[in-house]
């Protein structure tokens, strides 16, 4: 390679032409005049490559980019200035494009941007970095839990509502049972009504009114899973009633029913493997059951140890610096989500109670 050289990036298509052509003396870059087979060099400056691109002569080149290791340090950030947030999200993007072992990913439910990042030296130099090509002040906040609730055991309620303003009213009345299902069911409905105690055309709007008021739990507002709602008994009125009065009244008797049915919080629980050296088997497990992690066996592989557990995510935040430091940077883990499980009374307590301070 020479300065002034014209390649084809295999990916685009597209010209580039070599600039500069360095090598990094620690931070310094200093500019050489060439670069053989087997050189690391730096070319500054290109329009449009990214990271496991190749360049050729023709462009009818693409070697397979290296397999890179799977970020696990998530932590969320949100710029310091509310103003600032569509610049931050602009540049998250592009440094998500230009280094491949960083993950962004937005939550609608939690309503954060949460990076997924290697480590902390990763998550630093992103922070410097935006503050000084954009001039944005971003901050790390602590990572939300999707949390869910769930019931567990059947209850009974009435939803009436009724309001009288002048002219024609607003009439909905229902009564509905809700129970416990399988975990990862999800949520069912079912009718039966009968005799037309309540029209048809109103059926739905219950089943809509139910489903909008379980998408906030009574516990710590989280989305309430798993339960199936039966709509039996009810009533209407010729001229008052519409399907927004029966959606309230559904939304009324879910609640309602809710509070008797001894709802409990639900936390998410990681499949999680870690594969270390023999002689850090002992502290590594021991790690893993401080975290109220649950062992589900171990398996021997060329000297190493693969030891596989069910962990909350909430113990999960900063395991990666824990692992490499229990491990003298030897260990390494994976981690993916498997199911929801109850949450331990204590750890209820504290998490209800943070969301409610909030």
């Amino acid at each position: 390679l020479e300065p002034g050289l014209e390649l084809v990036c295999g990916r685009t298509g597209k010209k580039e032409r070599l600039g500069k052509i360095q090598v990094m003396m620690g931070k310094e870059a200093v500019d050489v005049k060439s670069a053989k087979a087997g050189d690391i060099v730096v070319v500054p400056k290109l329009s449009d490559v990214r990271a496991g691109d190749t360049l050729s002569c023709e462009g009818t080149i693409a070697i397979e980019p290296l397999p890179l290791p799977e970020p696990l340090y998530p932590v969320a950030i949100e710029a310091v200035n509310k103003k600032d947030e569509d610049k931050l999200g602009t540049f998250l993007a592009r440094f998500a494009e230009n280094d491949p072992t960083v993950r962004i990913s937005r939550s609608e439910e939690t309503h954060q941007t949460v990076i997924t990042a290697m480590g902390d030296t990763q998550v630093e130099t992103l922070l410097a970095r935006c503050k000084e090509q954009t001039g944005v002040e971003a901050k790390l906040v602590p990572v939300r839990i999707p949390y869910r609730e769930t019931i567990r055991k059947a209850a009974k309620a009435e939803g009436r509502y009724v309001r009288q303003t002048g002219g024609h009213g607003q009439f909905g009345h229902c009564w509905i049972e809700i129970e416990p299902v399988k975990p990862g069911e999800g949520y069912s409905f079912e009718n039966k009504i009968v005799g037309g105690v309540i029209p048809k055309e109103f059926i739905a709007p219950i089943d809509a009114g139910i489903r909008e008021a379980a998408q906030s739990g009574i516990l710590g507002g989280f989305e309430v899973v798993d339960f199936k709602a039966t709509v039996y008994d009810g009533s209407y009125h010729d001229v008052d009633s519409s399907e927004m009065a029966f959606k309230i009244a559904g939304s009324m008797a879910f609640k309602e029913a809710l509070a008797k049915a001894d709802p409990c919080l639900l936390e998410p629980m990681m499949k999680v493997e870690v594969i270390i050296p023999e002689q850090y088997m002992g502290d590594v497990i021991g790690d893993i059951s401080s975290r109220r992690g649950r062992i589900e066996g171990m398996d021997a592989r060329m000297g190493e140890q693969t030891v596989h557990a069910y962990v909350p995510l909430s113990e999960m935040f900063g395991y990666a610096t824990d692992l490499r430091s229990r491990t003298q940077g030897r260990g390494l883990f994976t981690m993916q989500f498997d199911h929801y499980e109850e949450v331990p009374k204590s750890i209820a307590e504290k998490v209800t109670g943070s969301r409610k301070s909030e």
